[in-house]
């Protein structure tokens, strides 16, 4: 065990993953799954280590999550594990039973490494992310209180009510930009349910890996 830690110690000290991503709608960089693992794998070499995914589908009151485990190995067969879970939705819209469960397992297993390998979020001084992060309390508070006294009346046109409730069952960042991919063209298009997705954004306030 005492090899294994080590190693774990230096992946953590040396695993540098440069937010690579841009999302258009939440105007930020982002680190995806693919680039976690590429920069992880030459660290696993030199070390002699590897790592193993497991889901599984588990059921907490009455809702449904994929749980993941990720396996942190070496050469002499010592491991040690850590796990995350993510909601599994019945239905998602513009998404079939096998892409909701992939999004679900993908979202877990970024974020058993990231919690494994501590893969920091540090935000740059020169960012909204940082001010908003360090601003004074109430300064926050006002803000937040603007925003709800701005919020913008329910769109009336039946065209968009799934995108309403799709809206709604959002519980991650993530899952709001995957929404909002899926219907770009019409929230670019409709100035409404484009204050409707900024809303839900600040309103979930996830920071993302």
């Amino acid at each position: 065990m005492e090899d294994l830690l080590k190693s774990l110690i230096y992946i953590q000290q040396n695993l540098t993953v440069p937010k690579d991503q841009f999302n258009s709608f939440g105007k930020f960089h982002y680190r995806s799954l693919e680039s976690i693992l590429a920069a992880l794998k030459p660290l696993l070499a030199e070390k002699h280590c590897g790592i193993r995914f497991a889901d599984e589908v588990v059921e907490h009151g009455g809702r449904t999550f994929v749980k993941t485990t990720l396996t942190f190995f070496n050469e002499k067969g010592v491991s040690l594990s850590t796990t995350a879970e993510a909601e599994h939705s019945q239905q998602k819209t513009g998404m079939d039973s096998a892409q909701i469960t992939g999004a679900a397992s993908s979202y877990c297993r970024k974020y058993c490494l990231g919690a494994l390998f501590m893969i920091d979020d540090a935000k740059d001084a020169d960012t909204d992310s940082y001010h908003q992060q360090t601003q004074p309390r109430k300064a926050t508070a006002q803000r937040r209180t603007t925003i709800k006294a701005s919020a913008p009346a329910p769109v009336a046109n039946p065209r968009y009510t799934a995108i309403e409730k799709a809206l709604k069952e959002c519980t991650d960042i993530d899952q709001l930009i995957d929404l909002y991919e899926q219907h770009k063209n019409e929230v670019e298009a409709n100035p409404d349910i484009k204050s409707l997705f900024s809303e839900r954004k600040r309103a979930l306030r996830v920071i993302t890996f």
